[in-house]
């Protein structure tokens, strides 16, 4: 399904906002995830191509019914699965967070369990993060070692999220899916267990927080970071050092393929710090 030239003025408010995309209710029991006009084409053929994959593979809900154009923005037609981001229903049933970290594994684990050969490799992803805009601070010398360190790290086809995190979780308490999928690849399970630790660690939270709630947000993270990597390498047996050569790999992807302003800085000084390493 492809819909030209849709009337803007048929849509009602948002639903919610991010910083790549509106949700508006659509027909039925569906959403139109409107891409704002600045985001890569590329990055959203990645999100169809990636959210019709997952959906195949049953590793989410939410399933691709076409693409739309609104005036010069790109929208996706997506199921509407039941429930609210994990890290809300935390908020509002506090005695759910303390099973966060579990269900957070039991999911990425269903995730790194399945194989694909249709989504991007994560290795050839952080490749052409090498060659973007926002990594053009590094010599050619540093992209180099970037590029052999690279090379000796494991390939695999294991389901990779990279934007893995409770906000990407939605959950009705009785069962829960993962969504947004722009970012997926494929890899070895070790390198997206580095992406969840920055981005439960490290990672910029939703612009414009109460500082009260910003607080209060980073502590409840601060523990979920912790349990959940002490749940998943007790389930696995995966170590530490089989998951830290994928910090900088990950580093480079997030600079590269996010971009976000407030990060650049931070992300060019902690890219630096980990080739030194």
């Amino acid at each position: 399904m492809c819909v030209d030239n849709y009337p803007p003025e048929r849509l009602d408010s948002p639903l919610f906002t991010s910083r790549s995309s509106e949700i508006y209710s659509w027909e039925g029991s569906r959403l139109l995830k409107l891409f704002n006009a600045e985001v890569d084409p590329f990055l959203i053929e990645n999100e169809k191509i990636n959210t019709v994959e997952a959906y195949l593979k049953g590793v989410t809900k939410v399933k691709c019914y076409g693409m739309i154009q609104i005036e010069n923005r790109t929208g996706m037609i997506i199921e509407c699965v039941d429930g609210k981001p994990l890290i809300s229903l935390a908020g509002s049933h506090p005695i759910t967070a303390f099973g966060v970290p579990r269900l957070m594994v039991e999911l990425q684990l269903q995730l790194h369990q399945t194989q694909t050969n249709i989504i991007r490799s994560y290795k050839e992803m952080v490749i052409a993060s090498l060659d973007s805009p926002p990594l053009a601070f590094l010599s050619t010398k540093e992209k180099e070692i970037i590029m052999t360190r690279l090379a000796f790290l494991p390939d695999g086809n294991s389901i990779l999220h990279l934007d893995y995190h409770p906000d990407n979780i939605m959950s009705d308490r009785q069962s829960a899916t993962i969504i947004d999928w722009m970012t997926a690849a494929r890899g070895v399970p070790a390198a997206d267990v580095a992406a969840t630790l920055y981005l439960l660690n490290e990672g910029e939270m939703i612009p414009g927080l109460n500082k009260v709630v910003a607080l209060a947000l980073e502590s409840v993270r601060k523990y979920l970071c912790k349990q959940y990597l002490k749940e998943y390498q007790r389930t696995t047996g995966m170590t530490d050092a089989e998951i830290a050569p994928w910090r900088l790999p990950f580093l480079i992807v997030r600079l590269g393929v996010w971009n976000i302003e407030s990060e650049v800085l931070i992300l060019q000084k902690k890219i630096r710090a980990a080739l030194n390493e």
